[in-house]
């Protein structure tokens, strides 16, 4: 008698973590620095995870084993092996290692960050090729976002292609995008913390006393 294969579940909501970059200003790597105990790179994993089925962390270098040696069961490591340093570059690995047909893409820099919102982003995303908050000035934030993968993929793969390395290159490339005002998701995040990103010492000190 043939056993019948068991088919594993098809992942619905995905999520990148982007933790390739230099932390220049930072003075050193930033993924790996503590916020309340816990490595920033693992507080977004931790968001994440309440709200994506799988997650796949993006790093380069001796770094990437660090992180590695870190990440919880079940959550990726993609190594961004091209010689070129751009976010396009980790979110191109981080979306063609991912299954899912929606992927949040998030720097590993945002310990404020609130599954509640990014659940959100996830909703508004359905049917288009992303869901990217704008603020009222006209600023995107292409890192706190969510966006189809094919889409994703496509987009990364010909700004890469015309040597444009911005995460706007990638954006301008997508044909149905939903610009989702800032003020309308301070329902889910009141004071928009979630958009608290970490560049520098200073920067940290701050995320804490928030």
């Amino acid at each position: 008698m043939v056993q019948a294969r068991t088919r594993l579940p098809v992942p619905v909501r995905g999520a990148i973590v982007l933790a390739g970059g230099p932390s220049r200003r930072f003075g050193r790597p930033k993924p790996l620095a503590s916020f309340r105990g816990r490595p920033l790179v693992l507080r977004v994993v931790d968001a994440a995870r309440a709200v994506a089925d799988e997650v796949a962390v993006v790093g380069r270098g001796p770094l990437a084993s660090e992180i590695a040696s870190i990440l919880p069961a079940h959550v990726h490591l993609v190594r961004d092996a091209r010689r070129v340093q751009t976010p396009v570059v980790g979110l191109l690995a981080g979306a063609a290692a991912l299954r899912s047909p929606y992927v949040a893409a998030l720097a590993c820099d945002l310990p404020l960050l609130r599954p509640t919102l990014l659940a959100r982003l996830f909703q508004y995303a359905r049917g288009r090729d992303a869901a990217i908050p704008r603020w009222p000035d006209g600023r995107i934030e292409p890192l706190v976002a969510v966006y189809r993968r094919e889409a994703l993929l496509v987009g990364a793969r010909e700004a890469l292609r015309a040597r444009t390395y911005a995460n706007q290159d990638v954006v301008r490339r997508l044909h149905d995008v939903r610009y989702v005002s800032t003020d309308t998701l301070r329902s889910v995040d009141r004071d928009l913390l979630s958009f608290a990103n970490v560049n520098t010492r200073r920067d940290l000190s701050r995320a804490l006393r928030l």
